[in-house]
């Protein structure tokens, strides 16, 4: 892979040592709520947490009534999206969407919580371990004291989410990376703050090097930017990845910078002159967080992967010296303790594990956490929720109390999609793995794991009948498949792109397909001969549901638009926008008056189908991935980004 690289500034020289930062004793939090609940939109009363009773609704929810839609529970404690030791290595903090959990940093014992409402993306301590700055999708940025949880200040900056902080070495600044490319740098004295104009995506790492003189900041532009803060100007740049560049580190004396990508390439350069000095190879699995170690007898580089594993190397020559593989799922943070013998990590997987370093088993794990939803559904008889999540299970919960059921335990990849048959005794999922099971729901046991895609597996649906179901790849094929021995039906070959989405009609006779190749495609059952293509879309189209009358078909595409179809010409009869980004998941409502949409700006909108008008709108704290209605219209479940089930409906 040809790497590019602009040279820096002979002159840019970083001190070749970091001060140790005062020792001060780790502060007294704040109370652990009894019921730390993130406020929603509307809030009253409380929802109600996993395994605390619901008074489940019986009034189906309404072009009339979508006004008072209330949330009735909200299930897990969030996704690990932060993890940071204060500087003298004293205490931990754990940050999900919903808040930051504090834990003392010997015994692990969870000592303080912090509720942030505005859906927290990006956390990180002053220099002196007093207070900790957290930053929020919507560009809010907050300072906390954290001896007693209170809010100090509160920064706007960027129109954009806050997705990296940094304070600089006497705490008097905080820079902050945005999702847009944007750079700013706040007197926290003054409040007034210097924009740095250059980068043109999103910012994930922003670190000040040991002198306090420069301020790094490395983008999915494939850039790492040198800038002298006092003055505003760049002192140089380093080019690399011929992916989207994930994540930077830099060595304790600064001489050193590692950069990861997507690709799984991870690169050290050196800082005086831009020099790339090492390169190593790529797994073909994601970078996800990188950190240096402050230990002079062993330094080390520690590298995290989507793949679930922690790479250790030799910071000074890259040789192996061992890998951590007890994650279950990608691992998106690491960091060492201040003296470098003890390693953190954050997973998807929804724990934080302390290791021995370089020793390969964990010392500690802290769990309690949620992994990513990628998919909700309600079984025939409403009574249960299954989630297909990030960490490769499937989860069942009782819809009444929210007490767990079942996790269903065999994909080795992220699940992506799941169905459950009409009758509401098979389960199937697709994921990653290139795998569709089927599962008994009565006691979870696998009923059948098959292959035949040759890539990943995104979409699966039962017909009506329940006697097939219907897998979309990204091998850009779909297979109908009989469910009594997963023998194959037929492939259907024809788009351009992965298949992203797939759903029977109602009456079983046909099926949809949407794509990355900006179509759908309607296809006769069984025989999968192809009968429509659906060409409208501008842009990349994820999902794609029949209205319930048949008449219509709904679909979502990157761009935030809803395209509503005559079934019968396969012309656009409306196109609906307000969304300000992708739209991952649609349903009707049983009467087909109401269209559901779910986003990844973090919204659920509400539609009345007849005229394309929007009628309500519910805010949430993550990435909306997935909605189901339960089969009497009542009870509105939300899976998303941020772990967190939420079931919305009318008080009774």
């Amino acid at each position: 892979m040809k790497k590019q690289m602009c040279l820096l500034v002979l002159s840019l020289i970083l001190l070749t040592s970091c001060a140790p930062a005062a020792t001060t004793p780790a502060p007294t939090l704040a109370p652990l709520p009894t019921h730390p609940q993130p406020t929603s939109t509307p809030t009253p009363p409380p929802a109600a947490l996993a395994g605390t009773p619901i008074s489940i609704p019986n009034t189906a929810i309404t072009t009339g009534n979508v006004g008072q839609l209330t949330q009735l529970a909200a299930w897990g404690n969030g996704t690990i999206i932060g993890v940071e030791l204060s500087p003298d290595g004293g205490l931990l903090a754990v940050a999900t969407p919903l808040g930051i959990h504090f834990y003392d940093a010997s015994s692990y014992a969870e000592t303080g919580f912090i509720e942030v409402k505005n859906s927290l993306n990006s956390i990180t301590f002053s220099p002196d371990g007093k207070s900790l700055a957290s930053g929020s999708l919507d560009g809010t940025i907050q300072i906390w004291q954290i001896s007693d949880g209170s809010l100090q200040k509160t920064l706007k900056g960027p129109l954009s989410s806050i997705t990296s902080l940094a304070f600089s070495r006497t705490g008097s600044l905080l820079a902050s990376g945005a999702a847009d490319g944007s750079l700013y740098l706040f007197d926290l004295e003054t409040q007034a703050s210097q924009i740095f104009s250059g980068q043109t995506a999103r910012i994930h790492s922003l670190i000040f090097s040991p002198d306090g003189e420069l301020l790094i900041s490395g983008s999915e532009d494939l850039t790492v930017r040198f800038w002298q803060f006092s003055n505003g100007t760049q002192r140089g740049t380093i080019k690399g990845g011929s992916k989207s560049l994930n994540t930077i580190a830099l060595s304790p004396d600064g001489s050193l910078l590692a950069t990861g990508s997507l690709d799984g390439t991870a690169e050290i350069w050196r800082v005086t002159d831009g020099r790339l000095i090492r390169s190593l190879s790529g797994t073909g699995q994601q970078v996800l967080s990188m950190a240096f170690s402050n230990d002079e007898t062993l330094p080390l580089l520690a590298i995290a992967f989507s793949d679930n594993k922690i790479v250790l190397r030799r910071a000074n020559d890259g040789v192996l010296v061992g890998s951590l593989e007890e994650h279950t799922s990608g691992v998106n943070n690491v960091l060492f303790s201040p003296d470098g013998k003890r390693l953190i990590s954050g997973s998807y997987d929804g724990t934080v594990r302390i290791w021995q370093v370089p020793e390969t088993a964990s010392l500690h794990v802290i769990g309690g956490f949620s992994s990513p939803i990628k998919r909700v559904v309600f079984s025939p008889d409403g009574t249960t929720l299954a989630a297909g999540m990030f960490d490769n299970s499937i989860r069942l919960w009782n819809v009444a109390d929210g007490n767990p059921s079942q996790v269903l335990l065999g994909h080795t990849g992220q699940v992506n999609d799941i169905a459950i048959s009409p009758d509401g005794s098979r389960l199937a999922s697709v994921s990653d793995d290139f795998k569709t099971m089927v599962w008994k729901t009565s006691d979870g046991s696998l009923a059948r794991s098959t292959g035949g895609h040759t890539d990943v597996v995104l979409a699966v649906a039962f017909s009506p009948d329940g006697t097939m179901t219907a897998t979309g790849s990204a091998d850009q094929t779909i297979r109908l498949s009989r469910i009594l021995d997963g023998s194959r039906l037929a492939t259907l070959r024809g788009h351009n792109g992965s298949v992203t989405s797939v759903a029977f009609s109602p009456d079983g006779t046909l099926l949809a397909s949407s794509s990355l190749d900006h179509t759908l495609r309607l296809w006769s059952v069984p025989d999968g001969a192809p009968q429509k293509v659906l060409e409208g879309h501008t842009t990349d189209v994820l999902c794609v549901t029949f209205s319930p009358q048949q008449t219509m078909l709904a679909s979502g595409s990157s761009d935030g638009n809803i395209y509503l179809w005559d079934l019968s010409s396969g012309t656009i009869q409306r196109i609906l926008g307000g969304h300000t980004g992708a739209i991952r998941s649609l349903i009707f409502s049983p009467s087909g008056e109401i269209l559901f949409s779910g986003s990844s700006d973090g919204t659920v909108r509400i539609w009345r189908v007849s005229s394309g008008t929007p009628i309500g709108t519910l805010r949430l704290t993550g990435i909306v991935n997935s909605l189901s209605l339960s089969p009497d219209g009542a009870l509105l479940a939300i899976g998303s980004e941020d772990g967190v089930l939420r079931l919305w409906g009318l008080l009774p």
